[in-house]
C-alpha cells in the first residue's frame, strides 16, 4: 500500500533563498517545490512494531532510519538539511543529502547531468563471504533510485502486519 509522508509545515520564498545561499547552490526546482509546500516530511508508522510496519522502499528493501530533511524543524538536529551537507564526509558535492535510511543516506543531485535525480549512498557493506560491516562506505559512487524526487516519493510502501525485523538491504 502507498504511503505518503506527513508535511512539516512549510517554507516561505524568503527561508527558501536563505537555505540555498547557506547551502551554496540552487536546489533542484521540483525538490525546492516540495520544500516550499512542505518543509520537510515524515512517514506515518509505529516505530515500536504496531499494526502498521515502517515503509519500504519499492525494490530496494531500504527502511527508514530519518524523515525527510527540511529547514529550520525546530525538531532534531538530525532532520535539518544543513546539518546533513555539513556533514558530508566523503560524499561527491554533487549530491545533496535529503534522508537518512538504516543502509545509509538518499542523496539529491543539485548539479547537472541528472539534476533532480534521486541516489542511495550504502554506509555499510559485507565482505565477500558475507559478513555484515556497519558504517563501512561501500565503495565508488551511489547508485540511482529514480529519476525524479515526485517518483522517489511515489516508490514508498507500507504493509500491514507486523515489522519484519529479518529484512536485509539491497547492495
Amino acid at each position: 500500500m502507498f504511503i505518503e509522508p506527513a508535511p512539516r509545515g512549510s517554507l516561505s520564498e524568503e527561508a527558501l533563498c536563505e537555505l540555498e545561499s547557506q547551502l551554496g547552490f540552487p536546489l533542484p526546482d521540483e525538490y525546492r517545490a516540495w520544500l516550499a509546500r512542505t518543509n520537510g516530511a515524515e512517514f506515518p508508522f509505529d516505530r515500536e512494531g504496531g499494526p502498521l510496519t515502517e515503509p519500504v522502499l519499492a525494490g530496494y528493501s531500504y527502511h527508514i532510519d530519518e524523515e525527510l530533511y527540511g529547514y529550520r524543524t525546530g525538531g532534531s538536529m538530525h532532520t535539518e538539511l544543513l546539518v546533513a551537507h555539513a556533514y558530508r564526509g566523503d560524499l561527491p558535492m554533487d549530491y545533496l543529502p535529503i534522508m537518512r535510511l538504516t543502509t545509509g543516506a538518499i542523496l539529491i543531485k543539485v548539479t547537472e547531468p541528472r539534476l533532480g535525480s534521486i541516489w542511495h549512498r550504502g554506509e555499510s557493506s559485507f565482505t565477500d563471504d558475507g559478513v555484515y560491516l556497519p558504517d563501512t562506505p561501500r565503495e565508488g559512487d551511489p547508485d540511482e533510485v529514480a529519476d525524479t524526487f515526485g517518483a522517489f516519493l511515489g516508490m514508498w510502501s507500507i504493509e500491514d502486519g507486523p515489522q519484519d525485523s529479518g529484512s536485509s538491504a539491497a547492495s
